[in-house]
């Protein structure tokens, strides 16, 4: 196992502390503030990467890490830099991702893989996406038979722009486990390399 050591950090919010992770030879070492902690590599049971944008930065990536016996512990791609700025942080995100996954894999611990939402959170986004759809069309027939174009056309245009970002968030999250040698690029940026 490498003995070097790779450090990530992050801003959830811009009025709260700095997240900071660090992988140490044998560990996760991290600190919230005035918290910190540690779990070795073979204690991680389970690391989830999902995708899940936001209102200021639309390419936010997260991987959240449960270690046995503690709090899940998480990791975005952003990082605030001011009230409406966030900090794309991609390079760094995927370079730390990629070497906590070698780290644990290594370990011969039994950690679960998974991509995507949860199951029991994906299957409701799959049944809103497709009720919008319906509803869009409906909406677009009807005002169409009423000779309401403009109307429609507006309707249709933001309807179709709202349903591309929930396809985007549906087919990106959808819930399935992975090899930790080969990590899920829907689930990472895009300027992983």
């Amino acid at each position: 196992m490498s003995s070097e050591n790779f450090t990530y950090a992050y801003k959830p919010r811009l009025m709260g502390p700095a997240y900071e992770f660090t992988l140490s030879k044998d560990s996760l070492d991290w600190a919230i503030g005035l918290r910190s902690g540690r779990v070795s590599y073979p204690m991680i049971r389970q690391i989830r990467l999902s995708y899940k944008p936001t209102n200021m930065a639309s390419a936010r990536f997260i991987a959240e890490i449960w270690p046995l016996n503690s709090a899940k512990v998480p990791i975005h791609s952003v990082s605030a830099r001011s009230l409406i700025d966030m900090a794309d942080q991609g390079s760094e995100y995927v370079r730390f991702l990629r070497e906590l996954h070698r780290r644990v894999a290594a370990s011969n611990g039994e950690c679960i893989y998974q991509a995507g939402l949860p199951a029991w959170r994906w299957w409701p986004s799959v049944v809103v996406a497709v009720a919008a759809v319906l509803l869009v069309a409906y909406i677009a027939v009807q005002g169409l038979r009423g000779e309401h174009y403009a109307l429609t056309g507006v309707i249709v245009l933001i309807g179709a722009w709202f349903l591309w970002q929930v396809w985007n968030i549906v087919t990106r999250n959808r819930p399935r486990r992975y090899d930790p040698h080969d990590l899920p690029a829907d689930v990472l940026p895009a300027a992983a390399e």
